[in-house]
């Protein structure tokens, strides 16, 4: 759960809005956080949780774990990223899960 961070001796480069997404996102996400609907969180989102195969020397699937990264992180960048907590703000790959939706 390690949020990204600024130098906090240097001067602002960006402007205030950005700044404030960059500083509420957390490692693992697809996009800048506070991107997609108001008030939507990755818990909400359909991308939080996917399944890693875990593999043997030959190639073979062994087992399968359920990982709580983002599943659109790893579709975009092809590596396994941190977990992202399910209260962070939502990004803009943002898809309503529909499971959640029916409780």
């Amino acid at each position: 759960m390690t949020r990204l961070s600024l130098a906090p001796h240097l001067t602002r480069g960006f402007p205030e809005t950005l700044e404030h997404q960059i500083r509420t996102t957390h490692e693992g996400q697809a996009h800048w956080a506070n991107t997609g609907p108001f008030g939507a969180t990755c818990g909400e989102c359909a991308f939080l949780g996917y399944f890693r195969d875990r593999r043997d020397k030959f190639g073979n699937t062994v087992k399968s774990t359920h990982v709580g990264g983002c599943a659109k992180f790893f579709e975009l960048t092809k590596k396994h990223g941190p977990v992202v907590p399910a209260n962070a703000a939502a990004c803009r790959y943002f898809q309503r899960n529909h499971q959640e939706a029916a409780r």
